[in-house]
């Protein structure tokens, strides 16, 4: 089975690392099918993703100056960072920008800081990843037959990653050997809510997204998660979730879902949302949505406030299907 991710959960496999590229900014526009590769050396391209034509990537560098291949991030891949050769598309800016790492987790003084939240629709998402624990024991009775999942609460820019990690954990991040990452510190209470809600626990994506994205949010995974929760816990209370719930099976459109983001969470909270698709054969499935969250979430601001306070974004794909458990 071809999984194609179209637009904007993350690594298994060995990932380029950074130190090997030039790093850039902006984004990169597929002018075509191609595949995404983890390795230009070794050919490899865990779960046979590629980008589809038409679909836009941030853009994280090139290979070297004279570029044959494009770093990019491919939401819905594992690992998330792909290289895509150069004659496959075009990007916004071809401007080297100066490598730098993330020294802060918080926002300057006056700035309110901004944020993405992944929600995955784990149906879809298993439909390329059959053999991941969390797949084989999915059932119509469990949370994320019926809920939007947790994949992950991003602090923006994309280049924010890895806050204070050591250089073996993040190495070891960034090559998928998330067994070799320290388990999150959590307390009972926090870790079966979070288990609830991300069901990529039972594949250690909670080590991962705490030490990629978490370590830059707050000093302790108990206050990312517990925060994290409590947004896909909104979110999931809402008329979006219903919406979805109900046309489990069916092709909805993203111009749709966007307009029930509207009903949920205040007038433009739509315009805050971009959906992501992938091909699965002869179907095009939602796999993924992204929110714009600008604020403090730590504070207990609604959802509503937070989407408010960002900036909008493009929709993403069209529409597809929200698909139900098993592979179909």
């Amino acid at each position: 089975m071809t999984f194609r991710v179209s637009l904007t959960l993350v690594a298994v496999m060995a990932a380029a690392p950074a130190s090997a590229q030039v790093p850039m900014s902006g984004s990169f526009v597929a002018a075509k099918d191609c595949p995404a590769l983890s390795s230009i050396k070794r050919n490899e391209n865990p779960g046979d993703i590629s980008v589809s034509a038409g679909g836009s990537y941030v853009l994280r560098g090139k290979n070297r100056d004279d570029a044959s291949h494009y770093w990019i991030e491919v939401p819905g891949a594992r690992p998330l960072e792909r290289w895509v050769a150069i004659e496959c598309g075009s990007v916004s800016s071809d401007i080297a920008a100066p490598p730098q790492k993330p020294a802060a987790r918080k926002a300057e003084s006056g700035k309110q800081p901004f944020y993405v939240l992944a929600l995955s629709w784990q149906p879809a998402f298993c439909e390329g990843k059959s053999g991941a624990r969390e797949c084989r024991s999915q059932t119509q009775k469990r949370a994320d037959a019926t809920n939007l999942s947790l994949h992950g609460l991003w602090p923006q820019p994309g280049t924010n990653v890895y806050c204070d990690v050591a250089q073996n954990l993040e190495a070891a991040d960034a090559q998928g050997r998330w067994r070799d990452l320290p388990e999150t510190k959590l307390t009972l209470a926090t870790r079966g809510a979070l288990e609830r809600v991300m069901p990529g626990t039972m594949s250690l994506l909670d080590r991962h997204e705490w030490v990629k994205h978490g370590t830059c949010y707050a000093a302790d995974a108990e206050t990312y998660y517990k925060d994290a929760v409590r947004l896909v816990d909104e979110v999931n209370g809402s008329a979006v979730r219903d919406f979805l719930a109900a046309r489990i099976g069916k092709t909805v459109k993203t111009s749709d879902i966007r307009a029930t983001f509207d009903e949920a969470f205040g007038a433009g909270a739509g315009q805050r949302v971009r959906v992501a698709c992938d091909r699965d054969g002869g179907r095009q499935l939602i796999v993924e949505l992204t929110i714009g969250l600008r604020g403090d979430i730590s504070a207990g601001t609604p959802v509503a406030d937070l989407m408010a306070a960002s900036t909008a974004t493009e929709p993403g794909c069209p529409g597809g299907v929200i698909d139900p458990v098993g592979l179909q």
